[in-house]
């Protein structure tokens, strides 16, 4: 029986979460046409013990890859390598699914044709009770238009948890993520998205987003220890973008692209400015200067007044232009900018990012 979906597992150190994990994907009706890739990204823990016991009670079903240490992106990249079912899918290991729906979910994959599935999904807090779910509800009907829906704001606001895409499209693009680094997530929601056509919609949510984990890379203590790691992922993001530019150049997936990519790098921007010291003026000075000879296009954009500005004044230009400046005007500029942020987010309710036409 051919696997109709795979869901690839990266993993370090969650020995507390896996178990849960694992057992969420134990559904009744369609465990065989199951693939679980358990990618063991060299753990000092019980994770990679806990993981074979699943391999031995199931293995038709699970997998354990045992690799040394690569992050988050060298874990989906293996797992893609060793994927064979027709959808694959990212579950995090201190997540889950919900084996009713994930049941339906395997039903829905193995009669639908289309390049991305997006899926609801439910957010829980550390006791997995449900705290909301997050709905993308994109029109009437099931199957849709790339070109038609990707710009809208429930698509350019999905996330990673939504996401399954035909296996085959990621291997013909021969994608990769970053390795070494974290926050590679959004690098899944980014590039792939210029060879998807169609979409399909399931409308349950499948996927069980834990929030309120210490150490999460969402917390902001976590953030700025790890910028290092968003820098190199926004610029390798750009490079991606600038590598398929004359792609995407006449189809509405650019505004798409946008919509994720200048937010990364604007949070590099905003984080450094934030903290603003030695250390971080220098590696804002390089991060800038790499901008510019990876995709000066992205680079004129973040110092415009449409992506960086507020009351008409162009924040990040400003600082280009005055880069030995006092730290404590930064720090200024940099919270009222985030607070002004907040508020047009919210006034907007996430409107899609809009590219100026000249561009």
């Amino acid at each position: 029986m051919g696997k109709v979906l795979t869901l690839i597992v990266p993993s370090y150190n969650m020995e507390d979460y896996l178990p849960y994990c694992l057992d969420s994907v134990l559904v009744r009706k369609n465990l065989g046409k199951v693939e679980v890739l358990v990618v063991n990204d060299g753990s000092k823990d019980r994770t990679s013990e806990i993981a074979h016991g699943y391999e031995k009670n199931y293995p038709d079903i699970f997998r354990v890859i045992d690799k040394d240490n690569g992050n988050y992106g060298s874990c989906v990249n293996r797992g893609l390598e060793e994927a064979k079912g027709k959808y694959v899918k990212v579950l995090d290991a201190d997540d889950s699914m919900d084996p009713d729906n994930l049941d339906c979910f395997i039903a829905f994959l193995e009669i639908t044709d289309a390049d991305l599935v997006l899926s609801d999904f439910t957010v829980v807090d550390i006791r997995r009770q449900p705290r909301k779910t997050i709905r993308y509800s994109i029109g009437d009907g099931i199957m849709y238009d790339m070109d038609a829906i990707c710009t809208g704001p429930v698509f350019c606001n999905m996330q990673m948890h939504a996401v399954t895409y035909r296996r085959r499209l990621l291997t013909d693009m021969e994608y990769r993520q970053t390795e070494s680094i974290s926050y590679t997530d959004q690098q899944w929601i980014a590039l792939p998205m210029i060879y998807v056509h169609t979409v399909a919609y399931f409308d349950r949510p499948v996927y069980m987003y834990l929030v309120g984990r210490a150490g999460q890379t969402v917390d902001p203590a976590v953030k700025k220890k790890s910028l290092r790691h968003t820098l190199r992922c926004a610029l390798d993001m750009a490079a991606g973008y600038e590598r398929y530019r004359d792609d995407v150049a006449d189809r509405p997936v650019r505004q798409y692209l946008y919509a994720r990519i200048v937010p990364m790098l604007k949070d590099v921007y905003v984080l450094a400015m934030e903290h603003f010291d030695v250390r971080m003026r220098h590696m804002l000075e390089d991060f800038d200067i790499e901008l510019k000879n990876t995709s000066p296009e992205l680079y004129d954009y973040i110092g415009s007044r449409e992506a960086s500005s507020f009351m008409g004044f162009r924040y990040i230009n400003w600082w280009r232009l005055h880069k030995d400046v006092n730290t404590i005007p930064v720090r200024i500029l940099s919270r009222l900018y985030k607070y002004m942020l907040k508020i047009r987010n919210i006034r907007h309710n996430g409107n899609a990012m809009s590219v100026p036409d000249h561009l």
